[in-house]
């Protein structure tokens, strides 16, 4: 996975790889084309992005190819501008998609757009179905990923001591890499389970995957009582929700005298 981009802005950490061949890989020539033939679904997805990808050709126009990274960019930084709204917009999946074409459609429409490590670019110079393209199938591919995501088994970590046990597992999304990992630790002798960190990068907050690793845990280890440490600001009010609607008690202070 690419560490920056040309923007100088850190691709997507987790379980984004179709999306960093969409928003940060060079484009093939042949995308308007291919993109009407691309198989449904995130695996026949990431297929196709593959084949077309290899099938650049070495002689493509180098203007062309600059101005297709242009559009690109306008795209990718769209996409950015969304995610960071994301601890204060808290927005759900389609939400998040509107909300993102929104943007895009308001650079679209201007004359020119100044961007980080772009400069100012003329968007009459661009090709601006390339752009509606790339952020269709780049929304569906973000779509896809977030139906798709399950838990992976419980992995055990290095060993505690007796009586506690650390434990680890991620979400994930068929062919793609984690969308997050969750860390927790449980008490057989207290009957207490710890939630130490729930990591996702912020283009999957609120996509139910925190609910998911909550319910996944309750039902890993069920009858335990769970509790979590101090958490950030953003963050209490998602506990606090499910607290209210959890089959398993969630309590706030230090149960257990062994962690």
């Amino acid at each position: 996975m690419r560490q920056t981009s040309k923007t100088g802005k850190p691709p997507p950490r987790y379980g984004a790889d179709m999306l960093v061949r969409l928003l940060w890989d060079p484009l093939p020539a042949s995308w308007p084309a291919t993109a009407r033939k691309r198989p449904a679904g995130l695996r026949g997805l990431i297929g196709w992005a593959r084949a077309t990808a290899a099938s650049v050709p070495q002689g493509d126009d180098v203007e062309r190819r600059v101005l297709r990274g242009a559009m690109q960019a306008i795209v990718r930084d769209a996409f950015q501008q969304t995610v960071a709204e994301q601890d204060s917009e808290h927005r759900g999946p389609d939400a998040f998609a509107e909300a993102w074409k929104a943007r895009l459609a308001a650079f679209l429409a201007q004359e020119t757009v100044d961007l980080s490590g772009w400069g100012v670019i003329t968007v009459a110079e661009l090709d601006v179905d390339l752009g509606w393209s790339l952020y269709a199938a780049a929304s569906s591919a973000r779509a896809d990923a977030i139906a798709r995501a399950v838990a992976t088994p419980s992995q055990r970590r290095a060993a505690d001591d007796d009586p506690t046990a650390s434990y680890a597992f991620s979400i994930v999304t068929d062919e793609e890499g984690p969308l997050g990992r969750v860390r927790y630790a449980t008490c057989e002798h207290c009957g207490v389970g710890l939630l130490r960190k729930i990591s996702f990068s912020p283009e999957w907050h609120c996509c139910g995957f925190g609910t998911l690793a909550l319910r996944e845990l309750e039902l890993r280890h069920p009858g335990l009582t769970w509790y979590t440490t101090g958490q950030y600001e953003h963050a209490r009010g998602f506990y606090d929700r499910f607290r209210h609607r959890s089959n398993s008690p969630w309590i706030e202070k230090h149960p257990c005298p062994h962690f």
